[in-house]
């Protein structure tokens, strides 16, 4: 788990961070101020991979240091964006918000700080902080609307960005999120029912609410809150799905065979992307021994959201706290213990035993999407030491376990409801361990 890093706030050599980061730049004026009524929305794309951010903080905030403009003073005006601490910050992509020309490039202690001037509104400038430049940038370079320049630096700093107009009576700060437009806008509503005026505090509610000032360093947090976090679900199509899983679910050493992933085992079981395949787990014990004693565990830390009966023992749904979208459920259990929703458990706590021979034991793992929830292989989870133990059993790779979506719908299944019909194609249900 990262540490927090406060937006601006930086000791020893990233104290030039200061004068870099977080101090006003104000450039001439031209001779009127054409946008004193309020600034055109026309930001069509996001400066960065937002669904990976897990807080913003607002306009006028508290947080980091006093970066104001030429009518207002002693607050920040501008925004971070704290990335979610599951993801390696060195990996967040930054984007070219507008079509523009880059007008200086200050190199920062933590990256470089990039300013863009944009080519349909020339008086407005948009300035992004800590950057880790794909390709070198120079004054005058011309640059396009969602060009990549580059990653965010990563974890010794938050990501920045400040938005300014030249006016006639000097330079004025506005909000990023002022220049939104509403289909841009609708993006971060899917992290969460926002407006733009959310992501701001307004001037009067600051001055209501002033924050001190000694020099460039803000003192006194005031009362207003700083932030706005984000609820972005998971995306696997861009991110790719993580392995963090380093713990067996089920005694491996007492299992015999495995059903694929997308397989015409048991009943479909399918998600809002695909439909009449199995995509699930079976873990059928060894036909020696008793099945109901063998043991169940947790596959992670999380947290139990849901549990119920079947037909056959207790379904455990368990909510990843590393990655709070990831769900794993766990079919016909006989508990060791009483369960409550809200209960934290911890990897490799066992849950209890398999509820015995009347059935096998399954596993489906669950991600909340931005669209919907999706369905993924237990075995794409894992950790590498994890899959390791699956090799000594014979396996050679992670889709010995997983048909693909191509090929279960070049031999696709028949369901009647959640009942398969028959089926005699050339794919293969299970694997086999050794």
């Amino acid at each position: 788990m990262k540490p927090m890093i406060r937006c601006g706030t930086m000791t020893g050599l990233l104290a030039l961070a200061v004068l870099l980061g977080c101090s006003r730049k104000k450039p001439n004026a031209p001779s009127e101020d054409p946008y004193a009524g309020g600034i055109p929305k026309f930001v069509r794309t996001s400066y960065i991979e937002f669904g990976r951010i897990a807080r913003i903080s607002r306009f006028r905030s508290a947080v980091g240091g006093d970066y104001s403009d030429d009518f207002e003073r002693c607050r920040s005006m501008k925004h971070c964006f704290e990335p979610k601490p599951v993801f390696d910050w060195s990996t967040i992509p930054i984007f070219t918000p507008v079509d523009g020309t880059v007008i200086r490039i200050v190199e920062e202690p933590a990256g470089s700080q990039v300013w863009i001037k944009s080519r349909e509104y020339p008086d407005i400038e948009f300035g992004i902080f800590h950057v880790h430049l794909q390709n070198p940038l120079a004054a005058g370079q011309t640059v396009n609307e969602g060009q990549r320049l580059g990653t965010h630096i990563g974890g010794q700093a938050l990501s920045e960005i400040a938005v300014g107009v030249r006016s006639a009576g000097g330079w004025r700060l506005v909000s990023y999120f002022d220049a939104l437009t509403d289909t841009a806008m609708q993006a971060f509503r899917s992290c969460g029912s926002f407006t733009p005026y959310d992501f701001i505090i307004s001037r009067e509610a600051r001055d209501a609410d002033p924050l001190g000032c000694e020099g460039d360093s803000l003192v006194g947090g005031g009362r207003l809150d700083d932030w706005i976090n984000l609820g972005c679900r998971y995306d696997i199509d861009a991110w790719g799905i993580p392995r963090f899983v380093r713990v067996n679910y089920i005694e491996l050493d007492r299992i015999g065979r495995i059903s694929r992933f997308r397989s015409s085992i048991g009943h479909d079981y399918s998600d809002f992307f695909e439909d009449c395949r199995s995509m699930k787990h079976y873990f059928m014990p060894e036909e020696a021994g008793d099945w109901s004693t063998v043991r169940v565990f947790s596959p992670v830390d999380g947290t139990v959201s849901r549990f119920f009966k079947e037909f056959a023992g207790t379904q455990v749904w368990i909510q990843s706290s590393e990655y709070p979208d990831f769900e794993f459920r766990i079919f016909h259990v006989k508990l060791l213990d009483s369960l409550s929703v809200g209960q934290i458990l911890k990897a490799g706590r066992q849950l209890g035993t398999h509820i015995g021979s009347q059935t096998m034991s399954d596993i489906a793992v669950a991600v909340s999407t931005p669209v919907e929830w999706k369905l993924v292989s237990y075995f794409d989870v894992m950790t590498d030491t994890l899959f390791q133990a699956y090799q000594a059993r014979g396996a050679r790779e992670r889709g010995d376990f997983i048909i693909t979506r191509e090929a279960r719908d070049a031999d696709p299944l028949t369901c009647t409801g959640e009942t398969f019909g028959p089926y005699a194609g050339p794919t293969g249900d299970w694997f086999v361990l050794n």
